[in-house]
């Protein structure tokens, strides 16, 4: 058995007022079939002021202080407003803002503008100024194999290529040339991780500007030979040369000035 305040509303077990709400002293029997929340009668004390709805009758309104205070009920069709259920966008719009999102992320990752280890490849190297593939006759990719097979010879023992640091290698030697012969570029390294090498040991890297010209040498594996001597004959590069490394990576590239440029990286 359910009994009902007659004023705000308020629900009890027994017939025991007054009411601990509003002190009303009546309580009316409600009828446990028509006690569903869709169809029992509920009410609402709205202030003629202003308008604010208040739950119980507080006699004056809490937002303006006005001290008369209109009891209404809140109907079916109040009660279907307030409890009916949001449409898919409502629901989903939150989560179709997080796939536009992670779409974009891995759009922006793909194409280099975002560099993610592992994701996309890695970035892009520079447009530098000079000549990236051939240069006097010479086909540089052929030269920088040479130097590889200088350094193995010289050490006795061959190491292994990795793709993310011949990346790396590459986009050092640019974005040195670039730094020095273009005035417009503002280019800065993205750091090692953003190529994913695959490194067991520490990795050593850099890019110098040398003075051979590769109009002076006749074959790729003349020019690779100088090059190796000139890395060979600087104490940091000779010391990541004859290390413990795994991998290496040689890049050229012939500047504007027709002279030699390169990276080398080990790890």
């Amino acid at each position: 058995m359910t009994w009902r305040c007659t004023w705000c509303g308020r629900e009890y077990d027994e017939d025991d007022p007054p009411c601990e709400t509003c002190g009303r002293e009546t309580f009316e029997r409600v009828d446990d079939a028509s006690s569903s929340a869709f169809r029992a009668e509920s009410y609402v004390w709205v202030c003629e002021n202003c308008g604010r709805e208040h739950v119980r009758n507080a006699k004056i309104c809490t937002g303006c202080s006005h001290p008369t205070l209109e009891k209404r009920a809140v109907g079916d069709e109040d009660l279907a407003q307030e409890v009916s259920a949001p449409g898919y966008l409502d629901v989903g719009w939150p989560y179709l803002l997080g796939v536009v999102a992670v779409v974009v992320v891995v759009a922006l990752a793909v194409t280099g503008v975002i560099p993610i280890p592992g994701l996309g490849g890695p970035p892009a190297p520079p447009e530098a100024p000079g000549e990236a593939t051939t240069a006097a006759g010479l086909d540089l990719r052929a030269v920088e194999s040479e130097v590889e097979g200088e350094f193995d010879a010289e050490r006795g023992s061959e190491r292994g290529r990795d793709d993310g640091l011949d990346a790396l290698a590459t986009y050092a030697v640019r974005h040195d040339v670039a730094a020095r012969y273009d005035s417009d570029y503002e280019g800065e390294f993205p750091g090692a991780g953003a190529f994913d090498p695959d490194c067991r040991t520490d990795l050593r890297a850099g890019a110098i500007q040398t003075s051979l010209d590769p109009a002076a040498f006749d074959t790729e594996a003349d020019l690779a030979a100088a090059i190796a001597a000139d890395l060979l004959e600087r104490s940091d590069y000779e010391a990541a040369i004859r290390g413990d490394a795994a991998t290496e990576a040689v890049a050229v590239h012939v500047t504007p000035e027709n002279t030699v440029a390169v990276a080398y990286a080990a790890c």
